[in-house]
């Protein structure tokens, strides 16, 4: 990518090609994300191939374009309906290399070096993830950012919907739901319709789980169930673990 910024430095207009490897980038985020969509945890690939996303857009950020580490598995609807090109941030803008016309190819590669990480350095990764707190996205990045201390939820018994809600004890909790509201639309209706099923299939099985009358095989059971919803597999993890976490505190 730097290259290709030389290039178009000095007046050519090459093309971005990346080719074959967008297919084996994806397969490997959606193994690690369990085959859902890093912004909503929607599963993804039961019904859609899903989207290899750039979580800094690389009209913005050009060097990041090929940076393994710039990467999410999305679902369509959350990078392609909604987020697109947006990002927002409340720190300092991340700063990229400055390429010109006459700039070598020694420069250009220890540049890339320095600006593009390798995702084996582990140096170079902690490096690139400090840059990125500094910048304070407005929109967490799952991989560096924990989104469970930002958020919080809302059961909206009557319209049979869970809400994303800022957590309380988070200061910057507020603004950052704003901007995953308006980014990523993670309170669409739909979305918040799927939520409330997976909700009310918990709230069953914590009833049951709590039911003193019931066998004890059958409370087993509930708990086994409530244990698998609270796994990084499960679609809307994230929302179940909150709800567990508020129930022990009390």
């Amino acid at each position: 990518m730097l290259t290709r910024r030389a290039k178009l430095a000095s007046g050519g207009n090459p093309k971005l090609k990346i080719g074959s490897k967008w297919s084996k980038t994806k397969k490997q985020l959606l193994i690690e994300t369990n085959d859902k969509c890093a912004y909503c945890e929607s599963h993804t690939t039961a019904v859609a191939f899903g989207d290899v996303e750039h979580y800094r857009p690389k009209s913005i950020y050009w060097w990041l374009a090929y940076v393994y580490d710039n990467y999410l598995a999305s679902c369509s609807i959350c990078n392609q309906q909604f987020k697109s090109n947006a990002f927002e941030f409340s720190g300092p803008k991340m700063r990229g290399p400055v390429i010109r016309s006459n700039t070598t190819d020694a420069r250009i590669e220890a540049l890339a070096k320095q600006f593009a990480p390798d995702p084996l350095d582990a140096q170079a990764i902690a490096d690139f993830e400090d840059a990125h707190r500094q910048e304070a996205p407005l929109i967490p990045n799952p991989y560096v950012d924990d989104p469970e201390k930002l958020f919080a939820w809302d059961v909206l018994s009557g319209a049979k919907q869970v809400e994303l809600i800022p957590n309380p004890n988070h200061p910057d909790a507020a603004d950052v739901v704003d901007a995953c509201e308006r980014l990523y639309g993670l309170n669409r209706p739909q979305l918040k319709r799927r939520r409330f099923n997976q909700w009310r299939i918990y709230n069953f099985f914590l009833k049951v789980m709590l039911d003193q009358g019931a066998d004890q095989e059958t409370r087993d059971d509930a708990q086994a169930f409530i244990n698998e919803s609270l796994l990084p597999t499960s679609e809307y993890a994230g929302m179940i673990r909150y709800f567990e976490n508020q129930r022990m505190a009390h």
